[in-house]
């Protein structure tokens, strides 16, 4: 009984920032509310505080904080419940559970690895053609797998096996240089398709309602065009020099034929998710021409996986992240309740000053780059885009901005991926290549730098573009 409570005891560190936590609500709900605000506003956004120590702390989950940071917004905010579960009720977070549900249809199907198999048989075996096939292999199939979770676990393996039929040095460039490969085309791609990830339509719906209709997957697509341009071109110029490997072996002929031979024939499961990948592609692509929503056209999908029993009840109950689905969905509602209680007009108004420092565009890109950088390092990526956005768009729009800009670059930023712990898909690809024995994890660094740099050219060359397009 002892050792069970010894186990499930809550740290001491976890005690004192929870208490620092909670200080500092206590001190923000008791100043003098501002002009435009009330004591309700007040107490709304100590609550929020409150909510953001815990989720850089993490004494407990994310979905866990937002359940109490809820209650407590309806017992002492007195915010109404339709506020706090709007959310919810949105067309935004039925499209990600469908999202998500098709991607848990896809990972169990088996035709994402028999696609990547298929497509790299199309690609020189030698080094630098398989590194430019997982960067390009993993952008093509991007649109059509809404999960890069997914797709960096089904795909991992596939590096490690080229790697190993290449003779690649363990823990040498090569290694690294096919995970990153690997990482350009299946990760960063997340951005230049909103249904490549559910984050892209988590992101999309933290804006205003008027600013998401103007939305639709081809819009995002083609707004985004010069940024995925320059980060696909520059990205994988930098691995295949700084990462390259002299006198390593080829790819015999018979290595892929082998891997497409274990996989056999296309299963009933296979046929039917690449329908519905297909279909869905085509919808969303037509969105605007055919007036089907994103929303409708996920949740067809979802709905079809799930008659044919692609997606049993066991993966509907273990595969479909609740816990994320659950965090989600209040988190959605957190702009509508700082617009019910006032706090979003005088966030505004408090970053006015800001906003007459970042008169020029280049100069706000690469400040939300910057900022985003140094929030990751201290928050997951979901909670960072959450945070960021909710706070920054409002400031893009006094600045004559479209709003979403602030959300893209926002979103872009925040694929970093150095120190490893702050994103669990290259955890993911570092452990499938075999983790420490075959890589060497410090050599992430000058990537992730590079990337870095690279984020905010590929925005500065969006500028003109959205410039002329009226977004700015």
């Amino acid at each position: 009984m002892a050792e069970v409570m010894k186990k499930n005891a809550i740290p001491t560190k976890y005690i004192v920032w929870e208490a620092v936590a909670i200080v500092a609500a206590l001190v923000i709900s008791l100043i003098q509310p501002p002009e435009s605000l009330t004591r309700e506003s007040m107490i709304v956004l100590s609550i929020a505080v409150w909510a953001i120590f815990n989720w850089v702390v993490r004494p407990f989950d994310e979905y866990v904080t937002c359940l109490i940071m809820s209650l407590c917004w309806f017992v002492i905010g007195k915010v109404k419940l339709g506020d706090i579960f709007s959310g919810f009720a949105g067309s935004t977070f039925w499209l990600v559970v469908s999202v998500v549900g098709i991607g848990a249809a896809v990972s169990k199907s088996g035709l994402l690895k028999r696609i990547s198999v298929l497509l790299l048989k199309f690609f020189k075996p030698t080094y630098k053609g398989q590194a430019i096939a997982f960067a390009l292999v993993g952008t093509c199939i991007s649109p059509f797998i809404p999960s890069t979770t997914a797709k960096m676990a089904i795909m991992s393996p596939l590096a490690l096996g080229i790697a190993d039929e290449l003779q690649l040095k363990k823990r040498g460039l090569g290694r690294v240089g096919l995970l990153m490969a690997l990482w350009l085309g299946v990760n960063i791609s997340g951005q230049y398709f909103i249904n490549a990830s559910f984050q892209g339509y988590m992101a999309l719906g933290l804006l205003p309602q008027d600013s998401q209709a103007t939305y639709t997957w081809m819009t995002w697509f083609v707004r985004s065009l010069p940024f995925s341009i320059v980060m696909l071109a520059l990205f994988l110029i930098f691995i295949l020099v700084v990462y390259r490997e002299r006198d390593v072996a080829v790819i015999s002929k018979d290595y892929i034929n082998s891997r497409m031979a274990e996989l056999g024939p296309m299963s009933r499961d296979e046929k039917i998710t690449a329908a519905v990948m297909g279909g869905a592609l085509i919808l969303f692509i037509l969105e605007s021409v055919i007036g089907f929503t994103s929303m409708s056209t996920a949740l067809l999908g979802f709905s079809v996986v799930l008659v044919c029993k692609v997606i049993g009840k066991e993966e509907f109950q273990n595969k479909m992240m609740w816990p994320l689905m659950f965090f989600i969905g209040f988190i959605l509602g957190m702009g509508q309740v700082f617009r019910s209680v006032g706090l979003t007009a005088w966030l505004g108004v408090l970053l006015s000053p800001v906003a007459g420092r970042l008169t020029s565009p280049y100069l706000f890109v690469a400040a939300l780059c910057v900022l985003t950088y140094i929030m990751r390092l201290l928050i997951a990526q979901v909670p960072t885009n959450i945070l960021l956005i909710t706070l920054f768009y409002p400031l893009a729009a006094n600045l004559g901005m479209d709003p979403w800009i602030a959300c893209v670059v926002i979103y872009g930023a925040s694929a970093v991926f150095y120190p490893l712990y702050v994103h669990p898909n290259l955890m993911i690809g570092y452990a499938q290549v075999g983790g420490e024995e075959n890589i060497d994890m410090s050599k992430f660094i000058v990537a992730d730098v590079a990337y870095m740099i690279i984020c905010i050219v590929g925005f500065w060359a969006c500028i003109p573009f959205w410039r002329m397009l009226g977004m700015l």
